[in-house]
């Protein structure tokens, strides 16, 4: 009889005590969330796990869910549960320490003000991870939870990874100068300089010194009246004129090719012994 009564006693005690477990989420679900928006998601997570918990029958942990989502809707919201806090099995413990210890950095970091609901779904995941790997006895919980929250976590270190500085643009390279072409016309049957040519000679020059590096290419060419061997070597004339020229005015000798095409590159086709003042010239290309 003694022992009956003690373990009637002993169950109607429990009987008792879990009366009065599970209350908790009904005073969750009446309060009002007047913190941050932080708070607010992290009382809406707690609120989800304590009614996933009470749906189970864990009456403890929905009222232990429950009073996080009371304190998130207040004026501070609770950190990330302590190890100490459950029963883990010790080979979980470093992985979950280490896990909180992520979690704590990317809140110190700001992500609670910039990515609000990310960082409540971390840390309520987090919790909801500890819960389960207490229990030790759901390993598709377990591994939803522990997935979920890595996947918050991660997100969260992605967004507050500050962007490496833009390299300023390299001025772009100046565009090639492009090349620069000028005529020097020559009276019939002569090699040198008159007066309008002298005038081209002068813009030739201001252009070969107005660049870096140059070369220079000087054509000679004739036109068709005389022999095409004499024109040949009038032309040359005409382009180590021009060449000498410009050596005299300071532009490098090296920088200068000389070529003549004597009657074979006319600017104006005519009949052979034709006379065509446009065909007795030399071209200054400056490139």
């Amino acid at each position: 009889m003694l022992v009956f009564s003690k373990v009637y006693v002993a169950g109607f005690a429990a009987l008792v005590l879990a009366g009065c477990s599970g209350l908790e989420l009904d005073r969750a679900r009446a309060v009002s969330p007047q913190g941050s928006a932080f708070q607010t998601e992290l009382y809406g997570g707690y609120i989800g796990l304590a009614s996933s918990e009470y749906a189970e029958g864990d009456y403890t942990d929905s009222d232990f869910f429950a009073l996080r989502a009371i304190t998130a809707a207040g004026a501070n919201a609770p950190p990330p549960q302590e190890l100490a806090e459950r029963r883990l099995p010790e080979d979980t413990a470093p992985e979950l320490g280490q896990a909180r210890g992520l979690l704590v950095d990317v809140l110190a970091r700001g992500a609670a003000e910039r990515f609000p609901a990310r960082a409540a779904d971390a840390q309520v995941k987090f919790d909801c991870w500890m819960q389960e790997q207490e229990e030790n006895f759901q390993p598709d919980d377990i591994a939803a939870c522990r997935g979920q929250f890595l996947v918050a976590l991660s997100a969260l270190n992605a967004g507050l990874t500050p962007l490496a500085p833009m390299a300023e643009a390299a001025p772009a390279p100046a565009p090639a100068p492009q090349p620069v072409k000028l005529v020097v016309f020559f009276d019939f049957d002569k090699a040198d300089l008159n007066a309008a040519a002298r005038v081209k000679l002068d813009e030739a020059v201001a252009a070969i010194k107005g660049r870096r590096a140059v070369t220079i290419l000087v054509n000679g060419h004739a036109d068709r009246a005389g022999a095409s061997g004499y024109n040949a070597k009038l032309s040359r004339l005409r382009a180590i004129a021009i060449a000498d020229a410009l050596a005299r005015a300071g532009v490098p000798p090296e920088a200068t090719t000389v070529s003549a095409f004597g009657e074979l590159q006319p600017m104006v086709a005519t009949e052979d012994d034709v006379r065509e003042p446009s065909n007795r010239r030399v071209e200054i290309v400056i490139q």
